[in-house]
């Protein structure tokens, strides 16, 4: 099987799994450079440790042997039961007839492997050729998620905590089945949201942890979990926090727990040196888009990160 312009094969056991963590990581840290960076222990955790790479996931090269590109059809942690599609190539390929050939493939695997739905996400303007091609195909965003930016602390103020509420802030969760608890509510109408199981959770937090530094803070009315939210950056990224899962109990919202949960991972990071904060917003939830423009945060929409069904 090839494109017009590459050549396409499966992956086997001849392909360096370490290459195709390297091609996703630096593609994703180009086009968001506060991007998580995949290591193979956080692999293990998303993929699982026997993944079916040889059935799902394609090479793209000039050569037979090159390995300028890939693309894998998963099953992703917290989402619904539903295939998406990872992928990554070389820097310099971004403006070829890469991207286009790529979808095109991908396309074709997921109709072979009768893949039920399948969906690809995009982000940030130098996804360009990607939009274009799954546009020309036919395709539009179904969903959106913003990237927003806090680069001006002067613009941060920090509220009084609720009355009765205390934020506690801490490097390792101890009350996991209550927090767990408290995002599933909080999460359970978002976009393709999946139940979050404690186990897995944790496990992906502590593969997380390997090349971040990471602190939560959990809010509690008396012993009782209510609210959650999560901050980390990667010391070699420039400094770039990060902030999300900010969850509260349905029947604890608009008291101002959110507030004070958030100002504290806001106040972390700044104290940790980080000289801008970014976390991911869904597009529809304006109750969160407001929040976090009170405190200073900004749209940046050139790292828009759009969802496409292709199946």
């Amino acid at each position: 099987m090839s494109g017009k312009f590459f050549k396409v094969r499966n992956y086997d056991d001849t392909v360096d799994f370490s290459i195709i963590l390297e091609l996703y990581n630096e593609m994703s840290k180009h086009l968001n450079p506060a991007a998580i960076e995949i290591t193979e222990d956080y692999a293990s955790v998303i993929l699982g440790t026997n993944p079916n790479l040889q059935q799902n996931t394609l090479i793209f090269g000039k050569e037979q042997n090159d390995i300028l590109g890939f693309a894998s059809i998963i099953q992703l942690p917290f989402y619904k039961e539903e295939w998406f599609v990872i992928y990554g190539i070389k820097l310099e390929f971004l403006k070829s007839e890469l991207p286009g050939e790529l979808i095109e493939a991908i396309l074709n695997l997921g109709k072979k492997n009768n893949i039920p739905e399948l969906y690809i996400q995009t982000s940030g303007d130098l996804s360009k050729l990607f939009d274009d091609k799954l546009e020309n195909l036919g395709f539009k965003p179904i969903h959106f998620y913003f990237t927003m930016i806090l680069d001006d602390f002067d613009l941060f103020i920090p509220p009084d905590p609720p009355q009765g509420i205390v934020v506690h802030s801490t490097e390792k969760i101890e009350a996991i089945s209550s927090i767990v608890t408290v995002v599933n509510k909080a999460f359970e109408d978002s976009f393709l949201w999946a139940e979050l199981r404690p186990r897995k959770w944790k496990k992906s937090l502590n593969a997380l942890k390997k090349n971040h530094i990471m602190e939560y803070a959990i809010a509690y009315e008396n012993t009782k979990v209510v609210g959650f939210c999560n901050s980390y950056f990667n010391p070699n990224q420039k400094l770039i926090g990060t902030i999300n899962t900010l969850g509260i109990l349905p029947s604890y919202q608009h008291r101002g727990i959110g507030s004070a949960l958030f100002a504290s991972r806001v106040e972390f990071l700044r104290d940790k040196g980080c000289k801008k904060i970014n976390l991911p917003v869904d597009a529809k939830n304006e109750r969160a888009l407001k929040l976090y423009e009170k405190f200073g945060f900004h749209l940046k929409r050139n790292l828009t990160e759009k969802t496409y069904q292709l199946i």
